[in-house]
């Protein structure tokens, strides 16, 4: 019986011996865990204090709250595990936040770089000189800059000086703008010009009138314009883009009645169509006071051209006008169009006989070329119809009493066309060709070609 209470008191010893032995491993890891995550703890106060989204913290420093390593040193969960696992994953998490949140810092500041490259593109010289000496250490300040915190105060400074510098080079743009007119007495000149060709063209002049007035006043009672003056220029810059835009699509007014006449003349398939939709598009022209009115003018007219143009190149052939060569010219349209075997290979505005002078109509044929050619007046100088010697490069006669083909220098090229016939430029029963066109029709056109004429 005694051997037995010395095994039990054995196996006691040996019980009391492990217990001390884990309880002192448990001792140990729970004291290193602790300098750790207490290490840890330091590094998110100190990151929050250097501009680390307390938000990006808030969740590592929960999990390590609520961990089952917070246990006591004698806690089982110390029998088999050291936590340094959930430490390691708790510091790369928090280097992670540290890069994201100089990432997001470096952006700002990048940001403010961005708008300052937009500055010097948009105003250029008028950016002062100072601003962009003080710019050009922006980089090296981006690239020193250690914390998420100095990264956001540079981009607040660099945000309020990007400010001051847009103010100032608006402010220089604007003196330099009015020096451009001579100043505000020419400003006021400029404005009192767009408005009176605003109203001429039947343009919407917006707030123009009373801006001048206002400025006006300003000058009289000697108060400050300046802002007055920011918007008068303004408004001066807007009506002349309006009237530039009107005078635009003005231009192409005429370029598309051309080719819509071509068509006319041509008898294509759409050109009843074609000149409906002209005259519809003129009348809107004219109705057109505001930049959406007259854009969608300018729409209206290269839908237009471009339809014509199509139909014209797809109908080039095919025309009933005989073999060979021939010459048609319609004296309603002021229209020639050259043809090679029923294919249109030339076509341009003329200029007929004027009143008792008209071209006559029927069908010709050419029978006589000279370059050059000088015509004398067959009018004593006593009538209307008397001209002076005049020289040309080519004629081509087609019918006798002295009725030709021929250019006309003395005419310009913007009289040719529809109307013409009734113009100053008008011929005494001639047919002017546009030298541009004349000097190849000469040479493309043999004695004996028809010429084809019709009202």
């Amino acid at each position: 019986m005694r051997l037995l209470h010395v095994a039990a008191a054995g196996v006691a010893i040996a019980v009391v011996a492990g217990a001390a032995g884990v309880s002192v491993v448990g001792a140990s890891r729970q004291s290193n865990f602790s300098s750790r995550a207490n290490s840890l703890e330091r590094t998110w106060t100190a990151d929050i204090a250097a501009g680390v989204p307390e938000r990006s913290i808030a969740p590592l420093r929960a999990q390590l709250q609520s961990s089952q390593y917070e246990s006591p040193w004698w806690s089982p969960a110390w029998w088999t595990s050291t936590g340094a696992s959930l430490l390691d994953d708790l510091q790369r998490r928090t280097a992670s936040a540290w890069d994201a949140a100089m990432a997001n810092g470096r952006a700002d500041a990048q940001e403010a770089l961005d708008s300052w490259t937009q500055l010097t593109q948009q105003l250029g010289s008028f950016v002062p000189a100072s601003a962009v000496s003080q710019e050009a250490t922006w980089p090296a300040q981006l690239q020193a800059a250690p914390t998420p915190t100095a990264l956001a105060k540079l981009a607040a400074a660099w945000a309020g000086a990007i400010t001051a510098a847009r103010q100032q080079a608006q402010a220089n743009e604007l003196n330099a703008q009015v020096g451009d007119f001579g100043g505000v007495s020419g400003l006021m000149t400029a404005a009192q010009a767009a408005l009176s060709t605003a109203q001429s063209d039947n343009l919407d002049a917006g707030q123009l009138q009373g801006l001048i007035t206002t400025v006006q006043d300003d000058l009289r009672n000697h108060t400050d314009a300046t802002q007055d003056v920011d918007q008068l220029l303004s408004a001066v810059k807007a009506e002349r883009s309006l009237i530039t835009l009107n005078d635009n699509v003005g231009a192409g007014v005429r370029p598309v009645m051309l080719s819509v006449d071509q068509a006319a003349a041509e008898q294509t398939p759409n050109a009843q169509s074609f000149q409906s939709q002209y005259q519809t598009a003129v009348g809107a022209f004219h109705a057109a006071m505001t930049t959406a009115q007259l854009t969608a003018v300018q729409q209206q007219i290269s839908s237009l051209q471009s339809a014509v143009n199509q139909e014209l190149s797809s109908d080039q052939c095919g025309h009933n006008v005989g073999s060979g060569k021939v010459i048609t010219v319609n004296l309603t349209l002021q229209e020639a169009v050259f043809y090679q075997d029923g294919c249109e290979v030339q076509a341009t505005p003329v200029t007929t006989g004027r009143a008792l002078l008209r071209t006559p109509t029927g069908t010709f044929h050419v029978f006589n070329h000279q370059s050059p050619f000088q015509f004398i007046s067959p009018w004593p100088k006593g009538s209307p119809f008397y001209y002076y010697p005049s020289w040309v490069s080519w004629v081509m006669e087609f019918a006798a009493g002295g009725y030709f083909l021929h250019d006309a220098p003395w005419e310009p090229s913007w009289q040719y066309g529809p109307g013409s016939e009734d113009s100053s430029g008008a011929s005494h029963g001639c047919i002017h060709i546009p030298t541009s066109v004349m000097g190849w029709a000469y040479h493309w056109t043999p004695d004996g070609t028809p010429v084809i004429i019709s009202s």
